[in-house]
């Protein structure tokens, strides 16, 4: 909101109208105008048509003064109104007005909905403790005050308590703050006196039944005068001949006011123990009364002033003398201009809130006037410019519609040609999606050797077994070969619901066929913008998945078979190969996950080879020793050891040679052909056979693609470096297949 740059404050008291004309000038407020109308009677004056008087003087003040563009700001008698104070519980701030609210129902003594209220909550920074002041005065009092103003087209835009505007007036005037010594502002009006408290930023206040007029009736009843005269020589006691008998005739007037002030100040004492005040300010023209200032300083033996005037206000140099005489009767009137002005300590306006939200619309309009032209104006602007453009589009039209006719030829011609290519009703994007698929999975088989590659290095071997230097290899006595030669790599892929059995595994037919499957019915539906938090969440729902459906995603049953010279090789292999497994069952950059739960049951077959003289397929059952120390989770099965083979064929190769079959003797010399294992001649007797069997599961295809593209690898040793040696360690994949490690040197 722009600020306030003048204000009129008004109070209609019993004597007389004043009021003052604040003008805001930069951060300095000025006196503009003031005036004080009398009445020609006292507004007590019995038989009085009070309203009437009062519509005179207003009618008369906006004769003398224009208040039409002003903000006009008035005040009720403190008698008429009403004021509560209370502390609040510490509550956030936001809270504060249904607290405060649920107070003035307690503390008004009306119904709320009759009454006119507002709260002002006081509060010293960094103190807990939240104090609150509410004020309000009855709807029909308020109808009453304002139809005055009404009646002679004043617009009032707020309404406050009289203390309160002395409060604002003096606290202003004299810069209080919350670390002000305690102070008692007294305003002694015609019919009664209002007491202010100011102590640490609050306030609390009382009206006395005691004003001017008591004293005026003291003198009437001790000396048998008329009403004027005895207000006359109330006011000029001071220089009367009869003064003494004057002040002892308002004795008794003057005890019962500092009666009066004392039970008020012990109160509030009682609520405040800590409470000091130590100065009592006067205002009114009661205030002058001859001996009432040194009376309630020994009485009340505290410091009592009567200011002179005020100093926060500059005035004209041809007002400032004549100001200075009515400045003191003037507080209320100079309180209401400063709220008027925006320059209050306590903001509190009783005016109705209709009124308030009227009068603010009333402001508004101004704003809201030019808003409206302001967009006519630009509607206006918009028209024309489209006006404008119109017109030039028109003037370059002939010109533009040549080009703009090629364009669209052209678009039909590439439009009729996409129908010709698109006549058979295929999207040829379905074509190249399934074009694109076929690459899919493409590493799965390289991935699964590179792991296998792996496990088998988590054994450990000696370096000297993975070079081709084999007079180092045999100064390892055979039995601490930390190596396994893996023979033959088999894997069946399979889509079931569960796993099969093992005598289901080999007839192809009893596995289900799904054709049509999408990867939304294996894996469940793919939104491609949440990130994977992390393998197992993404293992937990392709499982959840496989339970809902009864499908589990494509997956691969992989078996391999070899032999391992080490002595205790079940163990090892259960411990290191198939621990590694276990480790490794999820990992990044691979299209599969490997399967726990199969893993944790591998199918595991290991025997001692005591006759190295069986042909190929054949066996001694009598010189064979199953084993009983694996893993007792682990199901054993014998199987038939590849014999060596005679005549100088490498061992497990017999079904290599054409013609020939695993139950048959060996064809002649085929020495040339097959390469000799250099380690033929030691005893293979004590040598373990194993079979190893888990299973890997595929991940989705959008998952699983990223994991074969280079260019998005993670930079990190290939597994062929991690082998320890050199690159040719992937001799561990197979022994019979053997790495020459010169280039012509077989092993």
């Amino acid at each position: 909101m722009p600020r306030i740059k003048d204000a009129w404050g008004i109070e209609v008291g019993a004597n007389a109208i004043k009021v003052i004309h604040l003008v805001r000038n930069g951060p300095k407020i000025d006196l503009a105008d003031y005036d004080v109308l009398d009445f020609k009677q006292i507004l007590t004056t019995p038989d009085l048509d009070v309203d009437e008087a009062i519509r005179g003087n207003l009618g008369k003040l906006l004769s003398r003064h224009d208040l039409s563009r002003s903000t006009i700001s008035v005040s009720v008698p403190g008698h008429m109104a009403f004021a509560r104070f209370a502390k609040l519980p510490p509550v956030e701030l936001k809270r504060i007005p249904d607290i405060v609210k649920f107070e003035a129902v307690q503390q008004v003594p009306f119904p709320i909905d009759q009454v006119e209220w507002d709260y002002q909550v006081f509060q010293q920074e960094g103190s807990p403790d939240v104090g609150v002041g509410i004020f309000a005065i009855t709807k029909e009092r308020v109808a009453r005050l304002l139809s005055n103003y009404q009646a002679v087209g004043l617009a009032v835009h707020g309404l406050t308590l009289s203390p309160l505007a002395v409060y604002n007036a003096l606290a202003y005037d004299m810069d209080l703050s919350d670390d002000s010594a305690g102070v008692v502002f007294m305003d002694i009006g015609t019919s009664n006196t209002d007491m202010i408290i100011v102590e640490g930023g609050r306030i609390w206040l009382r009206t006395l039944p005691i004003g001017g007029n008591n004293f005026t009736e003291a003198l009437i009843r001790a000396f048998k005068l008329s009403f004027p005269k005895a207000e006359k020589l109330k006011r000029e006691a001071g220089t009367s001949k009869y003064a003494r008998q004057v002040f002892q005739a308002m004795r008794p007037v003057f005890a019962d006011l500092v009666q009066e002030i004392q039970r008020s100040l012990g109160y509030y004492q009682s609520l405040n123990r800590e409470a000091s005040l130590t100065k009592l300010i006067g205002v009114g023209s009661t205030f002058r009364l001859p001996g009432l200032q040194k009376f309630l300083k020994q009485q009340l033996q505290i410091e009592v002033v009567r200011p002179d005037g005020f100093s926060r206000i500059s005035s004209q140099p041809k007002q400032a003398a004549d100001f200075s005489d009515h400045a003191m009767n003037l507080a209320t009137a100079y309180g209401l201009a400063l709220q008027g002005l925006g320059a209050e300590r306590v903001s509190a306006n009783i005016l109705p809130k209709q009124m308030v939200k009227q009068r603010m619309w009333r402001a508004k309009q101004p704003i809201l006037a030019a808003a409206a032209v302001l967009m006519v104006l630009a509607t206006i602007a918009s028209g024309l410019r489209l006006w404008m453009d119109k017109n030039d589009f028109e003037s370059n039209y002939a010109d533009i519609k040549p080009a703009v006719d090629r364009a669209l030829a052209q678009a039909m011609r590439y439009r009729s040609e996409w129908d010709e290519i698109d006549q058979g009703g295929v999207d040829p994007l379905e074509q190249i999606e399934n074009f694109r698929r076929i690459l899919d999975y493409r590493d799965v088989w390289p991935k699964l050797l590179e792991d296998i590659t792996l496990a088998a290095t988590a054994l450990e071997p000696q370096p000297e077994t993975l070079e081709a230097d084999y007079a180092q290899i045999k100064r390892i006595p055979r039995q601490e070969r930390r190596r396994v030669y893996i023979e033959s790599i088999s894997a069946k892929y399979v889509v079931v619901a569960e796993m099969p059995d093992e005598e289901e595994e080999e007839d192809s037919e009893s596995a289900p066929e799904f054709r049509g499957l999408t990867p939304d019915m294996l894996w469940g539906e793919y939104d491609p913008t949440v990130e994977e938090s992390d393998d197992e969440e993404t293992a937990d729902r392709s499982k959840s998945r496989a339970e809902e459906t009864g499908i589990q995603p494509p997956s691969f049953i992989v078996t391999i078979r070899g032999t391992t010279p080490y002595a205790n090789g079940p163990k090892i292999l259960s411990d290191r190969f198939i621990g590694w497994l276990k480790d490794n069952a999820e990992r990044e950059n691979r299209p599969y996950q490997i399967d726990t739960d199969y893993v944790a049951n591998p199918l595991i077959s290991a025997e001692k080879v005591r006759d190295v003289r069986v042909g190929p397929g054949g066996r001694s059952k009598s010189n064979q020793e199953s084993l009983t120390d694996l893993d007792p989770a682990s199901r054993l099965r014998s199987r038939a050891a590849p014999g060596r083979a005679a005549d100088g064929l490498g061992q497990g190769f017999g079904s290599l040679m054409p013609g020939v079959d695993e139950a048959s003797e060996p064809i002649g010399e085929p020495v040339p052909l097959i390469p000799v294992d250099p380690l033929r001649d030691e005893p293979h007797e004590d040598d373990w056979q194993f079979e190893i069997q888990w299973k890997i599961v595929l991940v989705r295809p959008e998952l699983a693609r990223p994991t074969e593209d280079p260019a998005r690898q993670t930079e990190e040793p290939s597994p062929a470096e991690q082998v320890q040696g050199s690159a040719e360690a992937s001799v561990m994949n197979n022994d019979a297949v053997a790495n020459v490690a010169d280039g012509k040197e077989p092993l």
